[in-house]
């Protein structure tokens, strides 16, 4: 379901590897999107690490072959809190008084604090930091409660925070600019606000087209896929483009908020 952004970056010169998580096909997250499979926990996050870095040893020892040395991460959701974890963050402690309080008063506008207070009890594998790093792409990440600020742990490359006004899985405001201010002190990382986007609107399931109102003809809703949900991976493939045009060139640039219609 993201072979549609692999495809518009390996059409612009980026070579592309897609790692296949179990339970992260088509059929996994169409059931889903259906409400008859539930969404990931935090359980399979060191089964992530351990694909990511099986990939990753995998090149070193010539079995796959990057052809680049450099290493950008891209992720959606869970995947972006894989990649965060890949780079080397590691969460806070006090995580656990800090979900108490957070649950005492838990809004149904930021379910991912409920997947973030499930590593209190999920322990993750120590992770060596990815000497290639070079960037990270997260589509609507999360993290507020695993990272404050308040710790030392925190991503050192240019991150790209890409959030939808229409989340409430992940919300940009709490979520997205929670983690441009606490986790990525990079002078190059931003942050993009998309207007009319969800939760799922990066996510391509099998048969998508677009009809001539431009809206998913799954009849999901705007609450599950947003608005023009096509049009919106549209809007990613390109600021994602630009963002690595940057961060090859090595460009420099203030931090950056930017909200797209």
């Amino acid at each position: 379901h993201f072979r549609w952004l692999a495809q518009s970056l390996s059409n612009k010169g980026w070579p592309v590897v897609v790692l296949e998580h179990p339970g992260s096909d088509d059929t996994a997250v169409q059931a889903l999107l259906e409400g008859s499979r539930p969404l990931p926990g935090a359980e399979v996050l060191p089964e992530r690490l351990a694909d990511l870095n099986a990939v990753l040893q995998a090149n070193e020892k010539g079995l796959v072959a990057f052809p680049q040395k450099e290493l950008i991460l891209m992720g959606h959701s869970l995947g972006a809190l894989t990649a965060f974890l890949a780079a080397g963050a590691i969460p806070e402690t006090g995580l656990s008084s800090r979900c108490k309080q957070a649950l005492d008063d838990l809004f149904l506008t930021n379910l991912s604090q409920l997947l973030q207070c499930q590593l209190v009890d999920v322990p993750l594998p120590t992770q060596q930091k990815i000497p290639s790093l070079k960037a990270i792409v997260a589509l609507n990440s999360f993290g507020s409660l695993l990272w404050t600020g308040e710790g030392t742990s925190s991503v050192s490359v240019p991150v790209l925070l890409v959030g939808g006004t229409l989340d409430l899985i992940t919300p940009p405001l709490i979520e997205q600019l929670g983690l441009l201010m606490a986790l990525t002190p990079n002078i190059s990382s931003r942050a993009l606000v998309i207007e009319g986007a969800s939760h799922f609107s990066p996510i391509r399931v099998g048969g998508q087209k677009r009809d001539s109102t431009g809206y998913d003809l799954f009849h999901l809703g705007e609450d599950l896929v947003g608005v023009e949900p096509l049009g919106v991976q549209r809007l990613l493939a390109n600021e994602i483009s630009i963002f690595l045009k940057k961060v090859e060139s090595g460009e420099r640039q203030g931090p950056s908020l930017s909200m797209r219609m």
